[in-house]
C-alpha cells in the first residue's frame, strides 16, 4: 500500500522510511491526515471528522511516528506539509476518491425510507423555515433520521459532508443535482421607535446601519437605496443576531423578508427589488439520485419550500 501512496523520488530521498513504507497504512490513517491538511489546524480537523481535539492529534503523530519523519510543520498560521507530506497529498486525495465513490455508490443503492439523511443549510433557513417542515417529514417517515448542520460553511457533497445541501449561490455547481427554490427576498426594516425618532434621507441622517458580516458587504446595495448617505456604524456577522440587534433598535438594515414580516417589532422601511433576491438551491450529489430517503427528502423540501413562495418571495406585505 505504501508503494502506491509515495512518490518514487521521496522513497529514494529517504531511505529511513523504506522499512516504513512497506507497512500497512490504513484510510483512516489518510483520512485524518486530509482534514489536518484542509483545515490547517487540529480544532478545524477534530470539527470536520466529528471527533475530539485529542483523537486528531494521537493519529498524527502516529503516522508521523510511523514514518519516523514529520508529515507537517506547525507555523503560528497553522499547519504546513513537509516535502514528504507534499508528496503524499496527490495519492492520498486518489485513494479518498475512489473509496468515497464506492461509498456513494452502495449508499446510493439503498432503497429503504429509513436511515439518516444530513442536510446543510444557512443557520437562519434552519431556525426560521426548515424545522416545521422537518418536523412535519419525520412525522410522515419516522423512520428517517435527520442531522441538521446549519452552518454558512459549503458542505462538500463529493465526500458526503451531507446528503442535501441548501445554499444561497447565483448557479449549482457543476456535477450536482440541482432543484431551484424560490428566490429569498430581503430588504431594509427597522422599528418604528427608530423610524419616528431618526432620519434617514439628505445630507445629515440620524440613522445608522447595521451591516451583516462587514462594512463593505452589500455596499452596492447600500448605495443604491435612499439611504446611502446613513452611517454603517454597526457589523453583525449572524443574520439571526443582525435581526436581532435591529428588532432591539440598534440601527436599521436588510434582512430576509420571510423572518422580518413576521417579527411585530419590525417595519419595512423599503419594498424588496428583484436585483436584491438571492437565488438559492437544494443540491444532491447524482450518486444518491437512487437512494429513496435522500429522493423522497429533498421533494419533501422543494415542495414545501414552493409552499412558503409567497413569504419567501416578500409579497406579504409589511407595515410603512
Amino acid at each position: 500500500m505504501f508503494r502506491s501512496v509515495f512518490a518514487p523520488c521521496v522513497m529514494n530521498r529517504i531511505p529511513r522510511m523504506r522499512e516504513a513504507l512497506m507497512k500497512v497504512f490504513e484510510w483512516d490513517d489518510l483520512r485524518f491526515f486530509l482534514a489536518v491538511l484542509r483545515g490547517r489546524s487540529v480544532r478545524a480537523a477534530s470539527k470536520q471528522l466529528g471527533v475530539s481535539h485529542s483523537t486528531v492529534s494521537r493519529r498524527l503523530q502516529a503516522m508521523e511516528d510511523q514514518l519516523n519523519i514529520k508529515l507537517f510543520t506547525r507555523q503560528p498560521d497553522g499547519f504546513v506539509l513537509t516535502d514528504v507530506g507534499e508528496a503524499l497529498v496527490e495519492r492520498a486525495e486518489r485513494v479518498e476518491s475512489e473509496i468515497l465513490s464506492m461509498e456513494r455508490e452502495v449508499f446510493g443503492r439503498d432503497a429503504r425510507l429509513a436511515g439518516v439523511v444530513r442536510i446543510s443549510t444557512p443557520p437562519l433557513l434552519a431556525q426560521d423555515l426548515l424545522m416545521p417542515i422537518l418536523a412535519e417529514f419525520t412525522t410522515l417517515y419516522p423512520q428517517i433520521e435527520i442531522e441538521v448542520d446549519a452552518t454558512f460553511e459549503v458542505a462538500d457533497l463529493r465526500r458526503r459532508n451531507a446528503d442535501i445541501a441548501i445554499r444561497f449561490q447565483v448557479q449549482p455547481d457543476d456535477g450536482l443535482v440541482a432543484h431551484r427554490l424560490p428566490d429569498f427576498a430581503n430588504t431594509v426594516y427597522a422599528t418604528q421607535d427608530y423610524v419616528e425618532a431618526n432620519s434617514f434621507i439628505g445630507e445629515n441622517p440620524t440613522a445608522e446601519w447595521i451591516a451583516l458580516g462587514g462594512k463593505d458587504v452589500l455596499a452596492h446595495w447600500r448605495e443604491d437605496s435612499p439611504m446611502s448617505n446613513c452611517k454603517v456604524t454597526h457589523v453583525i456577522s449572524d443574520m439571526q443576531a443582525q435581526q436581532s440587534a435591529i428588532s432591539a433598535g440598534m440601527g436599521f438594515g436588510y434582512l430576509n423578508c420571510f423572518a422580518a414580516d413576521p417579527d411585530p417589532t419590525l417595519v419595512r422601511i423599503s419594498e424588496p427589488r428583484a436585483a436584491h433576491a438571492l437565488p438559492t438551491w437544494a443540491l444532491t450529489h447524482p450518486d444518491l439520485v437512487a437512494t429513496e430517503r435522500v429522493r423522497v427528502c429533498v421533494r419533501f423540501l422543494v415542495a414545501a419550500i414552493f409552499y412558503r413562495e409567497h413569504e419567501i418571495s416578500g409579497k406579504v406585505s409589511g407595515q410603512l
